[in-house]
């Protein structure tokens, strides 16, 4: 039997097999059948057995494929289209409801707490239909999974996929012009800003924070909903969030005129400024496309960026959106809860976890109560889990400090950890600390408008710099470098024995066993008793329950508790969220900045050396005690 694909990976044959099926290439997917029978790694077996369960049998005639079922007929895109459910577990009484609500071929919300099934209903919604569909996720290892186990009448795809596929071949055709990235440090370069820019007499940019300031209001503009780019999409970072109305007036011409100008150079396919993902994407969708589908379904629907949703708004294909509405927790990088922002002409719920036990939902579900919610998360009887104390797999934290906090903790006990996300932007930080205790003003965004340390500890110590308080006090107890010599102890996760990881880079994954810091729920009383400052304390509230939640949520057996979970918030109404649109101004064209005022010490003057502070010498327990003072 000749074997045309006998020297095609896996991945090369899952890409040839989707072109055949698209095409209705029988001979093509034959050829890839008879050559699965060779291969033994799993990804193979279930490509395998992906092409022999999709649908009814072609004649007798046709080649048999063996998997672990027994031997079945190679079918062909035509009988996919009947595909039967994958086999497994009925649908429970929850799961029914959502197929009978997709079978009307109406509008569909999905509201399904942490570990319930989501993805074992979307396949069986999928496999309800003979219909076309379109599964979107943000992941592609989400998308890869899901491609093994919808039926080939689904296509799975990210938003960034779709996105790229239908991008205009002039920027295809350069692939760093569509994918690449461009620095800060090289934007400033490209504008000509080489000076320090003296906003007021207590604020200051360096040049790569006023290059990172544009592409952040790009980054902010092509994320978003918008057809224009707005003051509304420049960020606060740094001491900027308590300037003056004047100053911020001033930044935000700045950033406004600027990011017009360099979008305007991302968007021409002559132009060696690159385009970026987020780029390409919001290309695609201001050109309003319309999906070649009968449904869609779009996974973890609460963190939908507007600009998806925009998309999604305009088309004529049944939507069902899947997600849990308490596990939003990426609003500030402007993400739109869609669980809460559409209306649907029907919504189900799945409350029944099959990730932990009845103890762990009952935590969870405390939670919901206090984000207003009736309906309790319900554990699997058949799983045992407790709240209590236990030696972690992972450990989760709410910022950043937390987590290396945790990290020298680890280390001063022995572990060997694994840092979810890497250490890069902790290092960052470190680095601009070193730089403001030598009096230079850092590019870290966090610092942005600080000339030296000694400011940034006392902004940690007001009611607008309580996010880097845990930070500060960090750094002054232990010291940048002995931190950032922790940082670099941190190893890959499958050399590990413990995880650290924040909430947000936790989300999707789970441990056996898991500690959570004492960081969580951290809030303080509102500002003022004005309306405006009260519904502002509450989101901030929510956002704090929901990021709870999630971390309370990643546990399967063991969940340990700090103090804080004794904290109690009043019951809060999520709100809904609409996108937001910006009215059409016409583009701004681009001018090198004329009121910058040099500094004494010029941009390109040596960089003093931080001196590190003699620390106290503490009880000493062993290596890593001595090292930390633990």
């Amino acid at each position: 039997m000749k074997r045309p694909f006998i020297a095609a990976s896996v991945d090369q044959l899952e890409e040839r097999l989707e072109k055949a099926l698209a095409d209705s290439d029988r001979k093509t997917i034959d050829a890839i059948a008879g050559e699965l029978t060779h291969r033994r790694v799993p990804r193979a077996r279930d490509l395998a057995e992906r092409i022999a369960s999709v649908g009814a049998p072609l004649p007798q005639s046709g080649p048999q494929l063996t998997t672990a079922f027994g031997k079945r007929p190679i079918t062909s895109k035509l009988a996919a289209m009947a595909s039967p459910a994958p086999k497994g577990h009925p649908p429970t009484p929850e799961q029914q409801c959502a197929i009978d609500a997709f079978g009307t071929r109406g509008s569909l919300r999905i509201n399904a707490y942490a570990g319930t099934g989501k993805t074992s209903t979307l396949q069986m919604l999928a496999h309800s239909t003979r219909r076309r569909g379109q599964y979107i996720a943000f992941n592609r290892a989400i998308v890869a999974d899901a491609k093994t186990k919808f039926p080939a009448s689904v296509d799975c795809a990210t938003t960034h996929g779709l996105a790229f596929k239908a991008t205009p071949q002039a920027f295809k055709q350069n692939i760093d012009k569509m994918t690449g990235r461009i620095s800060a440090q090289k934007l400033a370069e490209i504008l000509e800003l080489r000076k320090i820019w003296r906003i007021d007499k207590d604020h200051t940019l360096q040049p790569r924070s006023q290059a990172f300031l544009i592409l952040e209001t790009i980054k902010r503009f092509a994320q978003s909903g918008d057809e224009t780019i707005s003051e509304l999409h420049v960020p606060r970072h740094g001491s900027l969030v308590s300037a003056s109305q004047e100053s911020l007036a001033a930044v935000n011409a700045f950033a406004k005129r600027g990011a017009e100008h360099v979008w305007a150079r991302m968007s021409n396919p002559d132009d060696q400024l690159p385009l970026g993902h987020d780029g390409y994407l919001k290309r695609w969708a201001l050109s309003h496309p319309q999906l070649a589908c009968e449904y869609i379904l779009l996974d973890e629907a609460q963190d939908t960026n507007p600009v998806v949703l925009d998309v999604l708004h305009r088309q004529s294909a049944q939507l069902v959106y899947v997600g849990d509405r308490y596990q939003q927790i990426y609003e500030w990088r402007g993400a739109v809860n869609a669980m809460e922002a559409i209306d649907t002409d029907s919504s189900v719920q799945l409350t029944q976890s099959f990730r932990f036990g009845p103890e762990i939902a009952a935590e969870a579900s405390r939670l919901l109560f206090q984000l207003g919610e009736s309906i309790p998360l319900r554990g699997n009887p058949l799983l045992r889990s407790r709240v209590g104390s236990c030696k972690p797999d992972a450990i989760l934290a709410r910022t950043n400090a937390s987590v290396i906090t945790a990290l020298v903790e680890a280390l001063n006990e022995g572990r060997t950890p694994h840092l979810v996300g890497g250490n890069a932007e902790l290092m960052e930080m470190l680095r601009g600390v070193q730089d403001l205790k030598a009096g230079t003003p850092s590019t870290v965004p966090e610092f942005f408008g600080f000339e030296n340390w000694e400011q940034v500890v006392e902004f940690a110590g007001t009611a607008e710099g309580e996010q880097l308080s845990t930070f500060v006090n960090l750094v002054q107890s232990r010291g940048e470098r002995q931190l950032m010599w922790a940082l670099g102890r941190a190893v890959d996760e499958d050399r590990s024995d413990i995880v650290l990881s924040t909430a947000h880079k936790a989300k999707g994954r789970e441990w056996n066993a898991v500690r959570l810091m004492d960081d969580f729920l951290k809030s303080r009383p509102a500002k003022s008793d004005s309306l405006e400052a009260q519904e502002k304390h509450q989101r901030e509230e929510a956002a704090e329950l929901r990021l709870y939640y999630v971390a309370v949520t990643r546990a399967r057996q063991i969940i340990e508790l700090p103090d804080t979970r004794e904290v109690r918030a009043p019951a809060i109404s999520p709100a809904k969220v609409a996108p937001h649109r910006s009215a059409t101004t016409p583009a701004a064209q681009w001018q090198k900045p004329t009121d910058w005022i040099p500094t004494a010490q010029p941009e390109s003057a040596p960089k003093p050396v931080s001196a590190i502070p003699a620390e106290r010498s503490p009880p000493r327990k062993g290596f890593f005690a001595r090292l930390f003072g633990g």
